[in-house]
C-alpha cells in the first residue's frame, strides 16, 4: 500500500513539473511581452550590402523612438534581425491597429563612421499587444518603402528645418500632440498644445518647425535623404492614433516641408 502512495505520489509529481516547464517554454518565448509593451521587429535584407561591417538601425511608433546598432556576429549571414520594445500607452497615446510606425537601416564604414547606404519602410501596427514583424531593404513588402539599400550623393544642407504641417480640421477639438521627427538617424520631437497653435492658424492646420542643428553622428544631412515625421494622440482616433509620412529632400535650401496626416 505504501509504494503504491509512493508511485502515485511520484507520478502527480512529475505531471506537475512537466507542466510547469512546458508552461516556463511558453511564457519564454519571443512571442510574449512584459505587460503593456509591443514590439516592431525589422528582418533587415542584407545581401546587397555584402556583408556590412555596421548598421545602425532606428524607429518609431506610439510616439516614442529607439536606436540600435548591428556589429559582427549580428551581420555574418544574408539577413539580420533587430526588435525594437516599445509602451502601449503614455502620455499622449494608446496604440491600435491601423496606427503607422517607420524603421531605417543605415550601413555604416566601420572607421569612418559615415553613413554609405540606407533603407527605409513605414507600416501599420497589426499585433497592439504583441510583435509586429516587417522587412526592409529588400522591396518585396508592398509597404512605403525605399526598396534595396540605396546611396545618397547630393550636396549638404546645413541645419535643415523640417516644417510639420498638420491639418486638423476634422479634430478641431484635439488636446495634446507629440510630434517626432526623424533624418539620417537622429530625431527631434515635441509636444505641443494644439489649442493654444489652432487660436492661431490658418485652415485649422498647425505649423511646427522643428532645427536639427547638429551634424548627425553618421554624416551630413544631403540632398536625397529620407525623413519622416510622425504626429500622435487619442484624439487623432479613428482613423489612426499615430500617423507617419516620409519625403525624400530634394534641395540643399534650409527648409523642408512635410505634411504629417
Amino acid at each position: 500500500m505504501k509504494n503504491a502512495d509512493l508511485r502515485n505520489k511520484l507520478v502527480i509529481s512529475t505531471s506537475f513539473l512537466t507542466i510547469s516547464l512546458l508552461y516556463l517554454s511558453f511564457v519564454n518565448t519571443n512571442d510574449t511581452f512584459a505587460a503593456g509593451k509591443f514590439s516592431v521587429e525589422a528582418k533587415i535584407d542584407l545581401k546587397s550590402l555584402n556583408l556590412p561591417d555596421k548598421l545602425k538601425v532606428v524607429a518609431s511608433a506610439n510616439g516614442e523612438t529607439g536606436t540600435k546598432y548591428l556589429t559582427n556576429n549580428d551581420l555574418n549571414s544574408n539577413s539580420a534581425t533587430v526588435s525594437f520594445e516599445f509602451n502601449e500607452k503614455n502620455d499622449i497615446v494608446t496604440v491600435g491597429s491601423r496606427d503607422e510606425y517607420f524603421v531605417c537601416a543605415y550601413a555604416l564604414d566601420p572607421i569612418t563612421n559615415q553613413m554609405q547606404s540606407y533603407s527605409c519602410v513605414e507600416g501599420n501596427i497589426e499585433h497592439s499587444d504583441g510583435k509586429n514583424k516587417i522587412n526592409i531593404g529588400s522591396g518585396t513588402k508592398k509597404t512605403l518603402s525605399t526598396g534595396i539599400f540605396q546611396t545618397v550623393s547630393g550636396g549638404e544642407i546645413k541645419s535643415p528645418i523640417i516644417n510639420v504641417r498638420i491639418p486638423l480640421s476634422d479634430r478641431k477639438d484635439v488636446t495634446q500632440l507629440k510630434v517626432v521627427t526623424m533624418i539620417k538617424g537622429e530625431f527631434e520631437s515635441s509636444t505641443i498644445n494644439a489649442q493654444e497653435l489652432l487660436k492661431n492658424s490658418k485652415d485649422s492646420t498647425i505649423i511646427l518647425p522643428l532645427i536639427f542643428d547638429k551634424i548627425p553622428e553618421i554624416g551630413a544631412i544631403q540632398e536625397g535623404d529620407m525623413f519622416f515625421a510622425c504626429v500622435s494622440a487619442d484624439d487623432l482616433n479613428p482613423p489612426e492614433g499615430t500617423e507617419c509620412e516620409h519625403r525624400v529632400t530634394s534641395h540643399t535650401f534650409r527648409v523642408h516641408n512635410i505634411v504629417a496626416r
